[in-house]
């Protein structure tokens, strides 16, 4: 600025009737600023206050108010004040972290007290001071109206010292606590004058802030979704596995959580959607959050292989997770089952899309699985582990799977179907149990003698003979595509 220019905006002040000048010398500004503005004043009998380095401008404005104004007008003149300088903040700085950082360094110097921003887990998100203090909501909280007129809340409580909160409140029930904390000055109704502007400030920069970053994590997370269906080229899949983290050389393989309705239709309510966001809440304490998703009623999970962790570990920590979170879902009377799908391990980040659809065939099919081998409680699926049974999920045609089915259990079936009979049900659960009677017995619920007499029935109508091995296999598979039939 020129000094012509700057006489110029003096003038049109002195024109205004100002008071005086509050300065303090800054190395940004030009020392002969500060010449020019002090002949100026001399000069037409202008007040001038120059400012220590160490001194708060704050603390001076205040301070003058209080003596020229009476409280109201002091309170409403503060208002204005700072309304203007965290307007300018969020005007003139477009990176929201910035903004943010800004905003508590401009309370900071008006309160000259620490202030600080938490989590609604109590992590510290920003601060005023280079090492915050540990904070938490005291059982002492109390609600705390200051003697202004406000439009936000506030709460007090005393911990080393005095601290008040205000609670600032984003989107889908998320917030933030805002601390000041009393620990240079009592703060006064003057200082929660300047507050109003600060927390609504704060809360448009954090909201706007929350706003952009759940824009891109459902950008990224549409990326790898579709690095896992297989819809991006070579050189996309690049890029997102860059973002990921994820090398051509990484072990890989996909685990896929599902929660099915327990109701009849198979549709999911919205209360039971609500249940998929409360599960990922609870992953995220488990699983690295750059590799875990949702997607409606799933959750899917890219698992690179951990060199201290078998495949085996692996599968137990799956398990145990799967219990832990079913139990959390029958004690909030969800209505519904969590199920598992591990798909096959793979080389590199490219072959991804192989093991997501393995774990996709995994729990597609979990229903017959549990009947194959006996286990209505059957959660967690291995694809890898499904042996021939992959190769019966790749034939589309009910006529061609059926020509696997021995004949001797298609007469079976026949025999079933018009009597409305459970010899196929005896059949399977006796091959399930080792061919044991008494275990049978027990698993069906059914006296010992009823089981020997059925399989009796069932040599009689298919003449299988359960001594012979090779006859037996065909029957187990005809026994699983029989049920991947009723599944189609």
């Amino acid at each position: 600025m020129s000094k012509d220019q700057f006489l110029f905006h003096l003038e049109e002040l002195n024109k205004k009737e100002i008071s005086g000048f509050i300065i303090m010398r800054n190395e940004s500004i030009p020392s002969y600023l500060f010449d020019i503005l002090l002949e100026y004043c001399e000069e037409n009998r202008i007040p001038v206050l120059e400012m220590l380095q160490n001194q708060y401008f704050w603390r001076i404005v205040k301070y003058i108010l209080k003596q020229v104004f009476d409280e109201e007008l002091a309170n409403y003149s503060y208002f204005i004040l700072t309304h203007e300088n965290f307007s300018d903040v969020l005007l003139n700085e477009s990176d929201l972290n910035v903004v943010i950082e800004k905003l508590l360094v401009l309370l900071n110097k008006m309160l000259d007290n620490p202030v600080a921003l938490y989590s609604s887990n109590y992590d510290c998100y920003a601060s005023s001071e280079k090492n915050p203090a540990g904070f938490n909501v005291a059982q002492n909280v109390k609600s705390y109206i200051p003697d202004i007129v406000t439009k936000h809340q506030y709460f007090i409580q005393k911990r080393e010292y005095v601290e008040y909160i205000n609670k600032i409140q984003l989107f889908d029930g998320r917030y933030f606590y805002l601390v000041m904390t009393e620990k240079n000055n009592e703060l006064t109704g003057m200082d929660f004058c300047g507050m109003e502007d600060a927390i609504t400030s704060l809360q448009f920069a954090m909201m706007r802030l929350s706003a952009e970053e759940e824009l891109n994590n459902k950008y990224q997370k549409d990326l790898e979704y579709r690095l896992l269906v297989g819809t991006l080229s070579n050189e996309e899949e690049d890029d997102v596995a860059n973002i990921l983290g994820l090398k051509d050389t990484d072990d890989l393989r996909v685990v896929v959580f599902r929660l099915l309705s327990r109701n009849n239709n198979q549709r999911f309510t919205s209360e039971q959607l609500r249940q998929t966001e409360i599960v990922e809440k609870e992953f995220l304490r488990d699983l690295p959050e750059k590799y875990t998703m949702s997607n409606t009623n799933q959750i899917i999970y890219i698992c690179k292989k951990d060199e201290q962790m078998s495949n085996l570990q692996l599968r137990l920590r799956i398990e145990e997770l799967q219990k832990k979170i079913q139990s959390d879902l029958d004690k909030r009377h969800a209505n519904a089952e969590f199920i598992v799908g591990i798909g096959k391990k793979v080389k590199g980040y490219h072959a991804l899309k192989e093991s997501f659809s393995d774990s996709k065939i995994a729990l597609e099919y979990i229903h017959v699985i549990r009947k194959v081998i006996g286990d209505e409680n059957k959660s967690v699926v291995e694809c890898s582990k499904l042996g021939f049974f992959r190769m019966f999920v790749k034939v589309s045609d009910k006529k061609e799977l059926l020509s696997y089915v021995p004949e001797s259990l298609q007469k079976l079936y026949e025999y079933d179907k018009q009597k409305n009979g459970s010899l196929i049900e005896t059949l399977e659960c006796f091959l399930n149990n080792k061919q044991s009677l008494k275990q049978t017995s027990k698993k069906m619920f059914v006296h010992y003698r009823t089981v020997s007499y059925r399989l009796e029935k069932i040599k009689e109508i298919s003449g299988m003979d359960f001594d012979n091995p090779a006859e037996m296999l065909a029957v187990r598979n005809g026994l699983i595509t029989y049920r991947l039939v009723e599944a189609m």
